[in-house]
């Protein structure tokens, strides 16, 4: 009976250290996940600046060729 009980806990054990493995394997994955999205929005950022700026140049290039004519 001892040798079943502690077969037990010791299958417990395993899983519990298994359990905490997989957390850990989890949550470091979690982080590179939110790294990711976190240069996917600076990305994005970026290209929103860029295209604004592309805008503003070409409305400003508008004006001058108006004002010229």
């Amino acid at each position: 009976m001892a040798d079943t009980a502690k077969s037990l806990e010791e299958q417990l054990q395993e899983q519990k250290q298994q359990l905490e493995d997989n957390i850990r394997q989890a949550e470091t994955q979690i982080g590179r996940l939110k790294e990711q999205y976190l240069k996917v929005l600076g990305a994005l950022e970026f290209a929103a600046i860029q295209k604004q700026d592309a805008e503003s140049t070409e409305a400003d290039a508008t004006t001058t060729e108006d004002v010229a004519s």
